[in-house]
């Protein structure tokens, strides 16, 4: 959420687009986190997949962010 919200911030397209994309690796890494969660008993039931569909939507809008960002560069 902070990286969007820096990247929002920024004037510049490249700086935005930096920040968008480490946003998005973070949800890659909520994913596999999830994955150690669920190992260690963290978490049980339907939460690891709540979790992980969360991430992938968060991804999906994401990478749609930073494809319109991108476009505004031509």
């Amino acid at each position: 959420m902070t990286n969007i919200a820096e990247g929002f911030a920024r004037m510049h397209l490249q700086e935005k687009t930096q920040f968008y994309n480490v946003a998005r690796a973070s949800c890659g890494e909520v994913r596999s986190l999830s994955y150690g969660m669920l190992d260690a008993g963290y978490i049980t039931g339907g939460e690891p997949n709540r979790i992980q569909q969360a991430a992938i939507l968060t991804g999906r809008l994401l990478t749609c962010l930073l494809r319109s960002t991108e476009a505004r560069k031509h």
